[in-house]
């Protein structure tokens, strides 16, 4: 791609010349480019892709706060948004899957730790999570735990995108989701969050568990 200024001997340009160049502009800056007819292939590996890709940029929109946050510390570190990073930790894992079992519900961030153990126990129309703390670093304090779950599904067809999530800020840490459908399999993501020695927030990776309500 090429810079340009003052295109054409004129102060902008856009389109294409003749199907041999295209005028555009990227953040502002003018550039020209190649003419070309841009390819729509639908291999079943780019099938599988764009399915996937539909399927969690769906279920982002679905994503509590608490979960969020996470992912936002991760982008910050890798110079992406939150929804970008929570799209490419996850579209690997599930591309080729028929099922939600590796989906990522938080990554680790600032170094944050993954707990020290979460047992999952289903109930009427709900999931308790125990989350048990990992040995801390020096200065290390727990701030909260957190679950959150998902109905279990493909995720090349799926359609059932909310996310319940919920927090616990006191020990011992015991995270209840309710509102949950009976007899239905849920993946649960089990981690915690921490406050370092510099007050900065530190975020661990979810523990994968399944649970189906009673």
């Amino acid at each position: 791609m090429s810079r340009i200024t003052a295109p054409l001997l004129s102060f902008g340009a856009s389109g294409q010349i003749a199907k041999t160049q295209v005028y555009s502009t990227w953040k502002g800056r003018p550039y020209v480019r190649r003419y070309a007819i841009p390819s729509n292939p639908r291999t079943a590996d780019q099938t599988l892709t764009r399915d996937t890709f539909k399927f969690l940029n769906a279920v982002w929109r679905f994503m509590p706060s608490i979960a969020v946050s996470a992912w936002t510390a991760y982008g910050n570190a890798s110079r992406f948004t939150n929804r970008n990073g929570f799209i490419k930790a996850n579209l690997s894992n599930l591309r080729s899957a028929a099922a939600l079992t590796s989906f990522v519900f938080s990554p680790a961030a600032a170094g944050g730790l993954a707990v020290g153990a979460a047992v999952a126990t289903a109930g009427a129309n709900q999931i308790s999570v125990a989350i048990t703390a990992p040995s801390l670093p020096s200065g290390w304090t727990v701030a909260s735990a957190v679950a959150a779950c998902i109905r279990d599904q493909d995720p090349q067809t799926g359609i059932l995108y909310n996310v319940t999530a919920v927090e616990d800020v006191s020990s011992p840490y015991v995270c209840v989701l309710t509102g949950l459908t009976t007899g239905q399999l849920y993946q649960v993501g089990a981690w915690m969050t921490f406050t370092k020695p510099d007050g900065s927030i530190a975020y661990g990776q979810s523990l994968a568990l399944t649970a189906t309500p009673t």
